[in-house]
């Protein structure tokens, strides 16, 4: 099954690109399942609008909005498990669906950030 996974490197104030954006996945089929996983390097202290957050939407169906990164855990292997599974969704449009994932980094410094993308085979 398809994945799409990278490290971002943001700056302060700094949005990253939608990543979905320039792959064969920008648009997908109606019963298509997407599996997000998010991390962040820097220690994330779950204020909302304060830290490193992230935004998740198919068509206008938003599932996320300004929600907050998990920090990555120490002898936790970062991948499309529970801990970091922030998101799992089924697109509903009857044709083409275009997701939008985002992530802001509201800190002071440069932080890296972390995404692993799980998409079904499209029917």
């Amino acid at each position: 099954m398809p994945v799409i996974a990278q490290n971002v490197s943001l700056a302060a104030g700094a949005t990253s690109t939608n990543v979905f954006d320039n792959t064969n996945y920008q648009f997908v089929n109606e019963g298509t399942e997407i599996r997000v996983a998010l991390a962040t390097t820097a220690a994330n202290d779950a204020v909302s609008g304060a830290n490193v957050n992230y935004r998740f939407t198919i068509n206008n169906t938003e599932f996320a909005d300004n929600a907050i990164l998990p920090a990555l855990v120490t002898g936790q292997p970062f991948g499309d498990n529970g801990s970091y599974r922030t998101n799992a969704v089924v697109a509903t449009g009857q044709s083409r669906n275009r997701p939008l994932l985002t992530i802001t980094n509201n800190t002071g410094g440069t932080i890296v950030a972390k995404f692993f993308v799980f998409i079904s085979q499209q029917a």
